[in-house]
């Protein structure tokens, strides 16, 4: 009797200590994923090095930003949006992780300091994205974005429209 309850509380003992060591990477996972984002937001790409793997796959790297990849490009990426929206500020309102993998929703909201995608500089977007993060062992190693592109139309049909105004009463005002 006393041998099954000794097994039994072995057998607990291992569950628990499991659970806890998978708890202990959910939560290093959320604390590199909110790091990057901050990354992302204050512009400091050479701390990416903590957080990301040198040969990381970023499914959603721009091609028309850079040419590199891994590591190297994603700096060079964050780098050009942080200089496109330098006020960018990520509200993260969601994360879950299963197993080595991390799923996030953010809000992010910015001024373009320059034309963007037909925005004139001045223009404030906000873009709600969902990301899904593979990691290998503490590091990102591979990700997808996946943007809500109707809210992205919408602002650049409204900003067009706002940059076609000020033309208009730029034009009334020098003749």
């Amino acid at each position: 009797m006393l041998r099954k309850l000794s097994g039994i509380i072995l057998l607990f003992l291992i569950i628990i200590l499991v659970s806890c060591q998978g708890n202990k990477m959910e939560q290093k996972y959320k604390s590199v994923y909110i790091a990057v984002n901050n990354i992302l937001d204050n512009g400091n790409v050479d701390d990416l090095d903590v957080y990301v793997e040198t040969n990381v796959v970023d499914h959603q790297m721009d091609p028309s930003i850079t040419s590199k990849t891994g590591l190297e490009g994603l700096k060079e990426m964050f780098r050009y949006y942080h200089n496109m929206f330098p006020d960018m500020k990520t509200t993260i309102h969601s994360m879950a992780v299963s197993g080595d993998t991390l799923f996030g929703y953010c809000t992010s909201v910015g001024t373009a300091s320059q034309p963007f995608m037909g925005m004139p500089a001045g223009s404030q977007i906000t873009v709600n994205a969902v990301d899904v993060v593979v990691f290998k062992g503490e590091k990102m190693a591979e990700h997808w974005g996946f943007m809500d592109m109707g809210d992205v139309m919408k602002m650049m049909q409204q900003n067009a429209i706002m940059g076609e105004a000020e033309g208009m009463m730029e034009g009334e005002m020098n003749q």
